[in-house]
């Protein structure tokens, strides 16, 4: 767990030193050109394929990659992808509609008022002892 922390850290580090060293100029088009050039490759360490024409958008760590460091758990987002799919497994969302809440919420209330109605009042049966 350790070991993806450090990578995680050191694309962190390593994307902030890259984009320091590309916005130290003072022409605005060539910060431009050069911070275009920094999020159109790979953000993978040590990786530098372009994702200009096609690149996969990490939905944990919002970073873009190239197709052979797209999945989550070969970049280091291993962790947080297990971790979704544990919560989404434990707590399944399923919302009904308007309409169908309605009509289970009256099924409900015609089946309480049979239950109730069908329920026999106890009958008090006095036994005196003599």
């Amino acid at each position: 767990m350790s070991t993806i922390t450090k990578t995680v850290e050191s694309k962190l580090k390593n994307k902030e030193k890259n984009l320091k060293k590309a916005t130290d100029s003072n022409d605005l088009d060539t910060v431009l050109d050069n911070v275009k050039k920094i999020d159109a490759t790979c953000c993978f360490t040590k990786c530098k394929k372009r994702t200009s024409d096609f690149g996969i958008d990490c939905k944990y760590c919002s970073s873009r990659f190239c197709t052979a460091h797209g999945l989550p758990e070969i970049h280091g987002c291993g962790e947080a992808v297990r971790r979704d799919e544990q919560r989404k497994f434990q707590h399944p969302y399923t919302a009904l509609s308007q309409d169908k809440h309605g009509k289970a919420a009256d099924k409900l209330a015609v089946k309480l008022k049979q239950m109730q109605f069908e329920r026999k009042a106890k009958q008090c049966t006095s036994k005196s002892k003599k």
